[in-house]
């Protein structure tokens, strides 16, 4: 029997998708839409640009889905398709500007909204909101290379985040390592305590 085409292998559905497969395709955007959209916001920190780049990326994969070679290495090259995306993003865009998109009328940062069905209490869901909001806040005061390291590791592995920016897995491992110190100093002097990350 056949396997579902939701359980192939990445490289089966882009040989399947170079073969002429609109399913193959959709299954792969389905498969990793959040996670790259959740990485490429988090990079650019402007929804309008992140949903820009995150339809670039597949446009990208679409039209080089026959250069494809399936070594089983699908998601590294999708997510540095998306880093250099990024990567172009900031070298167009004139140094000097800031995005109104990243708040809301009264100039407050976006905090998901409100709270589903089923959500914690008020309080509760509040508190890990504000805690959420110092993590994010705290994320976007760490350098660029540290940041990437922190983003795309909710994602990948480290030997995968090695592989896709081409560096030693030590040297990804020690960035990692400098990022959480530099989140907890971060965070110790947003609350005046010691935090554990």
């Amino acid at each position: 029997m056949e396997p579902n085409i939701s359980q192939r292998t990445d490289d089966e559905l882009m040989l399947l998708f170079s073969g002429g497969s609109n399913e193959a395709f959709e299954t792969l955007v389905l498969r990793y839409k959040n996670a790259l959209y959740q990485y490429i916001k988090s990079m650019v920190l402007d929804d309008g640009a992140a949903e820009d780049l995150f339809q670039e990326v597949f446009i990208t994969l679409f039209q080089s889905a026959d250069k494809y070679k399936p070594q089983g290495k699908f998601k590294p090259w999708l997510f540095l398709i998306a880093r250099n995306k990024v990567l172009n993003y900031f070298r167009s865009k004139p140094k000097n500007v800031t995005s109104l998109d990243q708040t809301d009328e009264e100039g407050n940062a976006y905090l998901y909204d409100a709270l589903p069905d089923g959500s914690p209490p008020l309080l509760e869901g509040l508190a890990r909101r504000e805690t959420e909001q110092q993590l994010r806040e705290a994320v976007e005061k760490l350098p660029e290379r540290q940041r990437e390291i922190l983003l795309l590791r909710q994602d990948m592995s480290f030997k995968e985040i090695a592989e896709m920016l081409g560096r030693p897995l030590g040297t990804v491992l020690a960035d990692c390592h400098r990022a959480l110190g530099k989140m907890k100093q971060i965070l110790t002097a947003q609350t005046g305590q010691e935090e554990t990350i």
